[in-house]
């Protein structure tokens, strides 16, 4: 900055040159105050580490991240008194208002470029964290994907920008209620409960509760897969072939492992220890471009930045570090931040995915549907005698009293021991009846019940067929 202001001096009569000069070196002294500071920092930081438990920052650690904002009267706090600061200040500005100069911009324009730095250090000190890989995937030697040159840290939009126009439908609301009755006459609670019904050829709809954000557990991944699709479409990655194994395991196997690295490359993060001020800030603005993504295009309070645990190649059990400071919320602390999404959210996808084909491109909504696609064969998915704690996308969800029906069938269930989800498009051979249903049941009576889900599919199909 002082060489700068000195050359731009040469270019003024002799009046203005000493006080220019004097400008120059108050910046010079402001520069240096700022590179002591922050080595007083550093030594305060090595120093007070170890005082870091469970997310939780001790008041020292709160000092670190304090000074790390980057603001200048923060920064320099520690190394001037008010009243030399002040003094400094004042330099500046008198060097500034003899020039006729604008003091405002130029200090901005300082501060910018200081807090610019400190910025791209953060960045650079995030993103060289070593890439852990789950086992599986070293075991198959698979290449770590990368990002072409230029574009680390660039972001994507959704190519749908308003929600489709369906129109309610009497008859369909008349299936949806029934489903209801059937959930209740087994004796589970309706009010955790939601669906939504789609016929696709129509455009009719109908749902009971569809608009409540609910915990959509696994179904969340078949949200990744777009903005991934929208990433590589922009030619943001080297090669898409990369990502082949990961998507699989995460949409057919409902993988953590694999969902969790294909989240860090969407997002260019990674699972850190408790991060502090700016950093988390960066960290978690990152992150959330998985909800803006979605936001933006009309996805009402849709959340989806959080991943799913436990993630074994991270040996994280549960969120900790970044991750659990993700899920803080200030206003209710006993209540964490989690997944949000509503039925509607959830046909909307499907609606816009696999029956449109528009969502990202028409080319990557037919590769995105093909990875959602199930084979109902018993013989694929049917194990005798079945495992009750296994995850089982067909077995217990919509898909399984659909086998003997030869309908094409795409879905994505989730299911938790307090919650079973599934969101799945039916098609019938003869391309008569293409629809669409998502049911989310927040309540543990339906994770432990194995027939619901099954028993209204079935009642859905055989009153959309005319069965």
């Amino acid at each position: 900055m002082g060489q700068k202001t000195q050359s731009e001096g040469d270019k003024h009569d002799e009046k203005i040159t000493q006080p220019q000069a004097e400008l120059a070196r108050a910046y010079q002294t402001i520069d240096q105050l700022h590179q002591d500071n922050m080595q007083l920092s550093n030594q305060n930081k090595y120093a007070q580490t170890p005082m870091k438990k469970k997310g939780i920052s001790s008041s020292n650690s709160q000092k670190q991240g304090y000074e790390a904002r980057g603001s200048l009267t923060q920064s320099y706090s520690n190394k001037l008194s008010t009243r030399q600061f002040i003094a400094v200040v004042a330099a500046v500005a008198a060097g500034l208002t003899i020039m006729g100069v604008g003091v405002t911009s130029i200090i901005l324009r300082h501060l910018q470029e200081q807090n610019a730095k400190i910025s791209e250090q953060k960045t650079r000190k995030l993103s060289s964290k070593p890439i852990l890989i789950p086992a599986w995937a070293r075991k198959n030697s698979l290449p770590i994907p990368t990002r072409q040159k230029g574009k680390e840290n660039s972001q994507i939009v959704y190519n749908l920008k308003n929600p489709p126009s369906f129109k309610q439908s009497e008859e369909l609301q008349a299936i949806v209620n029934d489903a209801v009755n059937l959930a209740a006459a087994r004796g589970l609670p309706t009010k955790p409960l939601s669906i939504t019904l789609i016929d696709a050829k129509t455009g009719e709809f109908a749902g009971y509760q569809q608009e409540i954000l609910r915990y959509p557990a696994s179904v969340v991944k078949m949200f990744w897969i777009l903005p991934l699709y929208a990433q590589i479409e922009s030619g943001m990655w080297v090669n898409e072939a990369d990502f082949h194994l990961y998507i699989a395991k995460m949409i057919n196997e409902s993988d953590n492992e694999a969902a969790s690295f294909i989240v860090d490359k969407i997002t260019n993060t990674q699972s850190l220890p408790s991060l502090q001020s700016e950093e988390l800030k960066n960290w978690i603005y990152n992150r959330q471009q998985l909800n803006r993504f979605f936001q933006d295009a009309g996805y009402k309070d849709i959340n989806i930045s959080q991943k799913t645990f436990p993630i074994p190649y991270l040996k994280l059990s549960e969120p900790q570090g970044s991750d659990l400071q993700l899920r803080l919320n200030p206003n209710q602390p006993t209540q964490p931040i989690r997944n949000k999404i509503t039925t509607d959210q959830a046909a909307r996808l499907l609606y816009e995915t696999c029956y449109l084909q528009q969502a990202v491109s028409p080319q990557a909504s037919q590769k995105m549907c093909g990875w959602l696609r199930r084979d109902l064969n018993t013989l694929s998915w049917k194990k005798e005698p079945p495992n009750p704690n296994e995850f089982n996308p067909i077995r217990a969800f919509l898909g399984e009293s659909l086998a003997d029906t030869n309908v094409q069938f795409y879905s994505k269930a989730g299911w938790t021991s307090s919650s079973r989800q599934d969101a799945a498009l039916i098609a019938t051979p003869d391309g008569k009846n293409i629809y669409i249903l998502s049911v989310f049941a927040d309540d543990a009576a339906y994770a432990n019940d194995s027939k619901v889900f099954p028993r209204i599919s079935r009642l859905v199909y055989n009153r959309m067929t005319g069965h």
